[in-house]
């Protein structure tokens, strides 16, 4: 899948949930498309798991895990159940899956599956069309934008996401620059 098609799954899940601004309720939103959420205390490597049984779904977190790293656990499993990954009656779950540094299979790109689930996640929770608007707000953006840490610092705070990976995800879309 690629990224244009992730970013338009997003578009239609937002559209089709009435979401228009940050931070995502993903929470909500994977509730009303049927899957329950349940946190739970894992070995604290696993961040959360899609479990499929018997034609029910449901999504376990890491209940010990800052609550930032549970919403990106959310639409990163939300991801698998909307894509259909790894078949439907398996039991998915996630080992030290992050948005910079993943698991070895993922940061081989590898394991196409766990790339598209992170890509969404990040497309979920920090929309490109919201990031665009609050940019535009904040500094006039006219392309890429030059944000300082306190800027950086309320956008995550807006988003519920951690700062690493709003400057990730910023960087990615091409509206900061990496470094």
């Amino acid at each position: 899948m690629s990224k244009q098609d992730v970013e338009k799954k997003v578009s239609e899940l937002l559209d089709r949930h009435g979401i228009t601004s940050a931070p995502i309720p993903v929470e909500r939103i994977a509730q009303a498309e049927g899957i329950p959420i349940v946190e739970m205390h894992f070995k604290s490597e696993v961040s959360g798991a899609l479990i499929r049984s018997n034609g029910v779904s449901g999504i376990a977190v890491n209940a010990a895990q800052h609550q930032n790293r549970k919403r990106f656990t959310i639409a990163h499993e939300l991801a698998h159940f909307l894509f259909e990954h790894k078949g439907l009656d398996e039991d998915h779950i996630d080992w030290k899956f992050t948005v910079i540094r993943r698991d070895g299979k993922s940061s081989e790109a590898s394991d196409v599956q766990e790339i598209e689930a992170n890509s969404f996640a990040a497309s979920l929770l920090m929309p490109v069309q919201f990031l665009r608007a609050d940019l535009n707000d904040q500094v006039g953006f006219s392309g890429e934008a030059e944000l300082d840490d306190s800027q950086i610092k309320s956008l995550a705070r807006k988003y519920r996401v951690s700062e690493m990976a709003l400057r990730y995800r910023l960087a990615n879309l091409g509206l900061i620059s990496p470094a």
